[in-house]
């Protein structure tokens, strides 16, 4: 049990009630830069002198003191020099009685100075983020107030030209020609503005997700990889624990009395599935890092072959919380019907954008609906001359890749469907959307990929997206 709990990465002691410390584990010993000897007897309080709020922790402000004094658990968090750093730790105390003998506290202590600075790394990310976009936006809305007063001016110029247009045709004919010089301008500065908003939030965003898998790979690699260490000494010391079990069937009273009291025989049966539980734990956070560097996909080319599937699997596993039940709210099922896909050459990153466009507007249309509440989402391969809408010719016989994502919600008015991919439209309250969304999905799926993109709904009977893309790129091919 010795060997046990000092193998554990906590530091822990053990006081008396004068708070003289009785044991300690290896991890506390490190903590406290001494070694066992120094410690046992030493009082806890002035082994570990502590910081709160920039002033040194008294004597009865102390957890330990506190701990005897209230007579019930605590946890709270402290600053720590050790040598010429300054850590901060979790220090947790828990209150035991032991019959015949003196009460003590147990003392638990985490080192959570990595937290702290990550979160801390968190805050300021998000608030460079936050100014980005304020100053985006700031300046975006000085263009517009700018072309604002042009269009007034040149609607001003239009009128005062018709009047004279029979007096001076020619000059009316440029006017003309001016004014749809100044729309085109304005629709090119529109989709601009556009792309400008969107490529700063998802830059910003693509960069912060990926650095924040890379900090978290590097910790979860060395736990995942010491569990394998860990299950096999555990399993070890069980089967050593058997032996002495079976050499020594009657053992002293003092060690029957200590079985008892650490639950022994529940202690075996659990700590195997304990480590068990933690082996999932790190597989399931390993494959989320996995899904957060896919989904971002900055240290790759702009443009190559990529698995269309992982980039859907990596943008539903960012929005499985949105999938699950949420108090009365039921679970939203996503079924997949995938078919066999070649690599697609692609922007993998601006088409997890679209996939992740799309299926948060799956997943809104179904937050009133009731049960059951499902997400198709279907991919094939299909060879064709011609596009699905039958107006523009391929050309060469072109093998193409379908996405369909349907949802079964109450579907589109087919007045707003006809506006789904106009920059700025939405239906949703002015604080949970801003039109962007389908608006850079289809200059993507269109502009970028040469692809399709259209929506197919009706009342009652839910949305459908439709993703066409090249196989490969046609202009490269060409």
């Amino acid at each position: 049990m010795e060997v046990a709990l000092g193998a554990i990465t906590e530091a822990i002691a053990w006081t008396d009630e004068l708070g003289r410390v009785q044991w300690s584990n290896t991890a506390f010993d490190h903590l406290i830069a001494k070694n066992r000897f120094e410690i046992l007897g030493t009082k806890l309080i002035n082994l570990l002198p502590l910081i709160q709020n920039g002033e040194p922790v008294s004597v009865a402000a102390h957890p330990v003191t506190m701990a005897f004094k209230r007579q019930r658990d605590s946890t709270a968090c402290y600053e720590f020099r050790q040598d010429n750093t300054t850590l901060v730790i979790e220090i947790s105390c828990t209150c035991i009685h032991l019959k015949d003998a003196d009460n003590g506290v147990v003392v638990a202590i985490r080192n959570i100075t990595q937290r702290q600075q990550a979160e801390a790394l968190s805050k300021r990310h998000q608030e460079q983020l936050q100014d980005l976009i304020e100053e985006r936006t700031a300046t975006l809305s000085f263009i517009n107030n700018q072309l604002q007063q042009e269009v007034c001016d040149r609607q001003y110029t239009e009128a005062v030209l018709r009047e004279s247009e029979a007096k001076n045709r020619a000059l009316a004919e440029a006017a003309t020609l001016q004014a749809q010089q100044l729309s085109q301008t304005l629709l090119e500065l529109k989709q601009t503005q556009t792309q400008l908003v969107q490529s700063a939030k998802m830059s910003s965003l693509g960069q912060m997700v990926a650095g924040i898998a890379h900090e978290i790979n590097n910790p979860v690699n060395f736990i995942y990889g010491n569990l394998t260490y860990t299950d096999q000494y555990t399993q070890n010391l069980l089967a050593l624990l058997q032996l002495y079990q079976q050499a020594y069937p009657q053992p002293n009273s003092k060690i029957i009395e200590f079985s008892e009291a650490i639950e022994l025989d529940f202690l075996i049966n659990d700590l195997p599935r304990i480590l068990a539980s933690m082996q999932i734990g790190a597989e399931r956070i390993r494959e989320i890092v996995l899904s957060l560097r896919t989904f971002a996909r900055l240290d790759e080319a702009e443009r190559k072959a990529v698995d269309i599937h992982a980039g859907i699997d990596s943008t539903l596993l960012i929005l499985e919380n949105r999938l699950k039940s949420k108090g009365r709210d039921p679970e939203i099922t996503v079924v997949k019907k995938y078919g066999e896909l070649p690599e697609v050459e692609c922007y993998a990153s601006q088409l997890n954008q679209v996939f992740m466009n799309v299926l948060s507007n799956a997943i809104d249309a179904l937050e009133e609906q009731p049960e059951p509440r499902v997400i198709t989402i279907k991919t094939s391969v299909v060879n064709s001359t011609v596009a699905p809408d039958k107006t523009q010719p391929l050309g060469d016989q072109s093998d193409r890749v379908i996405i369909q994502i349907h949802d079964n919600g109450p579907g589109i008015p087919e007045a707003v469907q006809a506006k789904l991919f106009e920059p700025f439209f939405t239906t949703k309250p002015t604080q949970q959307g801003t039109g962007l969304g389908l608006a850079i999905s289809y200059q993507i799926i269109v502009d970028k990929h040469k692809g399709t993109l259209r929506c197919t709904s009706a009342p009652e009977q839910g949305t459908e997206f439709w993703i066409e893309i090249p196989l490969q790129d046609v202009a490269a091919d060409a």
